[in-house]
């Protein structure tokens, strides 16, 4: 114990890495149940986006397990050694390539949903290029953590480009929010059925593009303002998660809304056997059939069709 380099503020240290290794594994959980439902939902998508989701849902695992092992290696295998603690192992890919890979491909997934809503190309190219932007700085990112060695804010190149990384992913996701949300208004109808999913959709959006947007101004703002500790590096164990899992919250969406296109009625029935007169109530379900059809159902759309052909709001159903 006489060689034990340990400072006073070791917690500033590593309990950002520990608390950010449990939240991950809590999110990777609940990924996992969001993707046993996708599959026993067996939705008929086509083969890109089921690729799309698996793709994600193994590059997700490879993260957790990667994290997983920089977390034993620092606070169990490197216990007592400040030396170990502080070295970033994986974390250039696991906590930054990784992370801008997943946002990417969530953010041009709503992309193209967008360019299905709004029947513009500029819109999502917009979208795209802030999209790729982000991904670029989170790969310049994580490649300046494997040159330095360090995820030290005082270097000035990481520096700059944990600032490219996570500002252009904020304000990509704030830009998607707004668009999806300004085009979903668009589409209400006047009938209350369709508004009701209309309003669901709007809600579902809103709280996964906010969330994410907000996860990552924290962690720019613990980065530039606590250089001393490892307070970003929670949010950025959580941020993949919250992408990945905010993708499959809004294909898995659809079952509630397809039960919500569906009316029941309650009729009484009289019941004379026993000459008193029962009231026993019968449930009638009715599909969805009325005219409000005429603007397509915006739940999802099919993406191996013509983006003319609304049938859900970003995949078949």
């Amino acid at each position: 114990m006489a060689d034990c380099d340990i400072p006073s503020n070791v917690q500033t240290i590593a309990g950002p890495i520990l608390l950010g290794s449990q939240l991950n594994w809590f999110f990777y959980g609940v990924l996992t149940v969001q993707m046993y439902m996708y599959q026993q939902a067996k939705y008929n998508d086509n083969t890109f986006i089921r690729s799309v989701v698996w793709f994600m849902y193994i590059f997700e695992t490879l993260q957790t397990i990667l994290l997983t092992h920089d977390t034993f290696h620092q606070l169990a295998i490197s216990f007592g050694n400040m030396a170990g603690l502080g070295k970033p192992y994986l974390v250039g890919f696991e906590l930054a390539i990784q992370s801008g890979i997943i946002a990417c491909i969530t953010q041009c997934f709503y992309a193209w949903r967008i360019y299905i809503l709004s029947a513009s190309k500029w819109f999502p190219m917009f979208i795209v290029h802030l999209s790729l932007l982000q991904c670029g700085g989170g790969i310049a990112t994580g490649v300046a953590c494997f040159v330095y060695q360090s995820t030290s804010a005082d270097i000035p190149f990481e520096d700059r480009a944990v600032a490219v990384w996570t500002s252009g992913s904020a304000a990509c996701d704030l830009t998607i929010t707004l668009l999806m949300v300004h085009f979903l208004l668009k589409r209400r109808s006047g009938i209350r059925r369709t508004d009701n999913m209309v309003n669901k959709l709007i809600q579902v959006v809103v709280e996964t593009g906010l969330a994410t947007a907000a996860m990552v101004i924290v962690q720019l703002c613990m980065y530039l303002s606590f250089k001393d500790a490892t307070y970003f590096l929670t949010p950025a164990s959580v941020l993949p998660k919250a992408y990945s899992n905010s993708l499959l919250v809004l294909l898995n969406n659809r079952n509630s809304l397809r039960r919500q296109s569906e009316g029941t009625i309650t009729i009484p029935s009289a019941n004379n056997n026993s000459g008193s007169q029962s009231r026993r109530p019968i449930q009638v379900n009715i599909a969805q059939s009325e005219p409000y059809i005429d603007k397509p159902n915006i739940a999802m759309v099919n993406l191996s069709t013509d983006k003319s052909r609304i049938e859900d709001f970003g995949v078949a159903k």
